[in-house]
């Protein structure tokens, strides 16, 4: 097993640069063979790891948070190199997901000894900036509004930081008025924000998309409609264990092609990174990426 670890040293407000060489030291004890690949800016860790998949890399480790896993992702897919992930963020909603230990994450060095390998769907986004995949959650409207917030505020980390950021939007945000096409359906409505679900959560927990399924073929999608901001504060709590989806405020669909658009200018974002601006199209590309998992996952 050959692996290339691709490190993000900033995660996690340095939490990347410390776990670097307690990983390093792991995979020597296990004998893996591998070799470390800092990242020292936006545009590597994809570089990093397309250019591992086309050296022959069995995996490529992301030691990272979300948005770093997404770009490593976007490297390797399509290929035969797997996607491991080391969670080393502030979220870590894509770990999450695959059941791997965040509060202890050089025991995710552990599974490339040994490696249990299953493969999941990927989404792919069209935006007028150009074409994007993502693992696991992306969006438009409010929550990248959130997004955008979240990746500038430094002074706190983990859901705290998400929590942060949802009130800090919330105080200047307005509804927008969205078009959507899941497939053959077509609705017209005004929305705070519209996600979009390979998987379940995102924001440090925030169980948007709670039915998700990273191996199904579809992709959940949550609209949540126009709320006062005392109403929305009363439903928000809920979006922590999925039961937001019986708000009456809130629609829950299913499909395998999305299209979006609005009366404004909103953002896209996918595993915590800007992907480009609306109008979109989301598709779901199924059995695209093999991922490390636990034996249990």
């Amino acid at each position: 097993m050959s692996v290339v670890v691709v490190a993000n040293p900033t995660s996690g407000r340095g939490k990347g640069a410390k776990l670097i060489p307690r990983v390093e030291a792991r995979l020597r004890e296990l004998g893996v063979d591998h070799v470390i690949r800092v990242s020292t800016g936006p545009e590597d860790p994809e570089r990093l790891a397309r250019e591992a998949a086309q050296e022959g890399a069995d995996a490529v480790a992301a030691l990272g948070g979300d948005g770093h896993v997404g770009l490593c992702a976007n490297g390797v897919i399509g290929t035969d190199t797997a996607l491991a992930v080391i969670p080393a963020g502030t979220g870590n909603d894509f770990a999450r997901h695959l059941g791997l230990d965040r509060k202890h994450p050089v025991t995710a060095a552990d599974l490339l000894a040994h490696p249990v390998v299953k493969r999941i769907d990927v989404v792919d986004v069209g935006t007028p900036e150009g074409k994007r995949c993502f693992v696991n959650v992306g969006g438009t409207g409010f929550d990248s509004e959130v997004n955008e917030v979240a990746n500038r505020t430094r002074f706190l980390t983990g859901t705290a930081k998400y929590v942060y950021a949802v009130f800090a939007t919330l105080a200047r945000f307005r509804a927008g008025r969205f078009r959507l096409t899941v497939d053959a359906r077509e609705l017209e409505l005004a929305a705070m924000m519209v996600a979009v679900g390979n998987g379940v959560s995102y924001g440090g927990g925030m169980r948007i998309t709670p039915e998700g399924r990273l191996d199904d073929g579809l992709l959940d999608l949550c609209v949540v409609g126009e709320l006062s901001r005392r109403r929305f504060v009363a439903a928000f709590p809920k979006v922590f264990a999925g039961t937001h989806v019986t708000h009456p405020a809130v629609t829950m669909l299913r499909g395998r092609e999305i299209a979006i658009a609005a009366d404004r200018r909103f953002d896209v974002y996918g595993d915590g990174e800007r992907l480009g601006t609306l109008p979109a199209s989301f598709s779901v590309r199924p059995a695209a990426l093999d991922v490390v998992v636990p034996p249990a996952a």
